[in-house]
């Protein structure tokens, strides 16, 4: 409709100055007036109908990248959920982790599992708050925490656990970030290594 009407509106300009240089009275003149008017008619009329193609073209353009900035917005959408999917099933996989080692502390206190000692929960639990603790930059809680297995473990080559148990315990340490907000966590690396062994229980 727009197109339209700028073409009518064009038309009628156009006839317009023809029926009045058809209708004025001719004066002889060293050039052709009506071929001047003629051709400047000729360049508005290509000018204008040029712009509106490459107002055409501008609009495609414009709709492509509206287009693409949609499909982008979906894309990140679909990947914002599946990270929250992923975060998530984590969650319900380290709660599920946490039951089974309150379970296994309950099991043995009650003497029915033998097979870890409850020093090796303790230790476990208490890393994994200072790994968790320091992934949030708590580092006064990491501090606190340090210093406590510290104090508790003062003679590591008293207790014994598992080799299996050892090295998970070495493992979950390694993986807190060493910063020099945090303090006694190579102490506390040095503690854990001078534990003593045992065997794996057989399944």
């Amino acid at each position: 409709m727009k197109f339209g009407n700028l073409g009518l509106s064009i038309l009628a300009i156009i006839l317009s100055i023809l029926a009045i240089c058809f209708s004025l009275p001719r004066i002889e003149v060293s050039f052709d007036y009506l071929g001047l008017i003629t051709g400047i008619l000729g360049v508005l009329v290509t000018v204008l109908i040029g712009w509106n193609i490459y107002a055409l073209i501008d609009f495609r353009q414009e709709k492509q990248r509206l287009v693409q900035y949609f499909d982008e917005q979906k894309s990140n959408i679909h990947l914002l959920g599946s990270d929250l999917r992923s975060t998530f099933i984590n969650q319900l996989s380290n709660n599920s982790l946490l039951e089974k080692n309150v379970a296994d502390i309950y099991s043995q206190m009650m003497g029915l599992n033998k097979s870890l000692p409850l020093s090796f929960y303790y230790l476990f639990h208490t890393i994994s708050a200072i790994r968790k603790a320091s992934q949030a930059e708590n580092y006064a809680a990491c501090n606190l925490w340090l210093k406590e297995i510290r104090q508790v473990l003062v003679y590591p080559e008293q207790v014994s656990i598992p080799v299996t148990s050892k090295k998970q315990l070495l493992s979950d340490l390694m993986q807190i970030k060493s910063t020099e907000q945090i303090v006694g966590l190579n102490e506390v690396i040095e503690l854990i290594m001078h534990i003593n062994e045992i065997p794996d229980p057989i399944s």
